[in-house]
Order: C-alpha cells, then sequence, then structure tokens
C-alpha cells in the first residue's frame, strides 16, 4: 500500500475584508475603507489579486507564484525583487524582498469561510505588523 500523503488546502476563492476582525497598524488602520482578494490555487500554482481602497483610492497588488518556496526574480519600476510561497504545515508563506521585506502569512480558518493573512513589513519607512483578515463570499 503506498504511503499516505498529507492534502493540502485549496485557498481557491473570492474574500472580502472584514475590517472589524482585521487588526491593522496605526499607519493604515485609519485609511483603509474595504477590500477584496480574488485566490486561484491548483497545487502548486498560486494566484493571489488583492484591492483595497485606503482613504478613497484603490490599491491593488498581484502575485503568481509556485508553492514549492523556490524564488523568483522580477523586475518593476526599475527595481528588482525576489518572491518566494512555501507551505508552513497548511499555512502558506509569502516572502518579497526588494527595497525591504514583506512576508504573509495565509491561513484559513473556521472551515475554510475565513481566510488570515498575518503581514510583516521591515527594511522600509513604514515598518508594520497587520493582521489582514477576508470573509469567504
Amino acid at each position: 500500500m503506498p504511503p499516505m500523503i498529507d492534502a493540502k488546502p485549496d485557498f481557491s476563492g473570492e474574500y472580502v475584508l472584514n475590517r472589524q476582525a482585521s487588526t491593522l497598524g496605526a499607519t493604515i488602520a485609519g485609511v483603509v475603507e474595504s477590500g477584496r482578494m480574488r485566490i486561484e490555487h491548483r497545487e502548486p500554482d498560486f494566484r493571489g489579486e488583492l484591492t483595497v481602497v485606503m482613504a478613497g483610492s484603490p490599491f491593488n497588488a498581484a502575485f503568481e507564484l509556485p508553492t514549492d518556496g523556490r524564488e523568483v526574480a522580477s523586475t518593476g519600476d526599475g527595481r528588482s525583487s525576489m518572491s518566494s510561497l512555501r507551505w508552513d504545515g497548511d499555512a502558506l508563506v509569502f516572502a518579497h524582498r526588494g527595497e525591504g521585506t514583506i512576508t504573509f502569512r495565509y491561513e484559513l480558518l473556521d472551515a475554510g469561510f475565513r481566510l488570515r493573512a498575518t503581514e510583516r513589513v521591515r527594511g522600509t519607512d513604514h515598518d508594520q505588523d497587520n493582521t489582514w483578515v477576508f470573509d469567504r463570499r
């Protein structure tokens, strides 16, 4: 009999920011109005798209990475950076190194009806720690 392989959670879905359940740092807490996240996850391929409205203006971010932890180089606005995505148990950890470092730990909660993204920003003029909570639509 072949060995059992642990199945990893599928993060695919549409999520809406739950401001009340989130813990956002002082520099952004007062300006974040709403947010949406869309994830397409077909192991080992992961694509995340985020839109957050801050002080009436949308901020968009997207990334597409394999979940094997391999670092992927990118260049934008004349700057180069490295990003990776890896499993840590049932959580996915995104790491981005450029002018500073940003990490996100993505976890599914409440039987997959809630997504928690724990953010850590370092090496910038706005170092911060945030916990973003999104409810599945």
